[in-house]
């Protein structure tokens, strides 16, 4: 697959606790594009987690309605880039295409980018190195 930009997938995770199969949607790449970046889909706000105004302003609520990836309301967790290395998606991927659930239209997938731009909890150099800042 040439770009993964914008590749809504469901796939297993270690970076959560527990481990778990999420959505998740690639949002940035490195210049080389062996890392790829993504943010989580999330059912509900985890206040544990997202506990003041300024994680909870972050996330971007998403209906199922127009996307097909998607079978009820859920957030977009723009708080934090979580990075894969393209390699372990490809591999995923050729083991479980059905993996790939669906893209976000280029208005959602600029609503996501712009949202990660102006982030306050991701520092600028990881916003550079994923290509979200010249």
């Amino acid at each position: 697959m040439n770009s993964l930009l914008g590749c809504v997938l469901r796939m297993f995770v270690k970076d959560t606790y527990p481990p778990k199969i999420k959505r998740l949607v690639v949002v940035g790449e490195t210049e080389d594009k062996l890392t790829v970046v993504s943010v989580f889909f999330n059912t509900k706000l985890n206040e544990k987690v997202n506990w003041n105004l300024d994680f909870k302003s972050q996330q971007i609520e998403f209906t199922p309605e127009g996307r097909d990836y998607l079978d009820h309301k859920c957030l977009i967790d723009c708080s934090k880039l979580r990075p894969i290395l393209r390699d372990e998606i490809n591999e995923a991927i050729k083991a479980r295409p059905g993996i790939i659930i669906g893209k976000l239209s280029d208005e959602d997938f600029s609503l996501v980018r712009t949202q990660i731009i102006h982030s306050t909890t991701i520092k600028g150099k990881l916003k550079k190195k994923y290509g979200f800042l010249d």
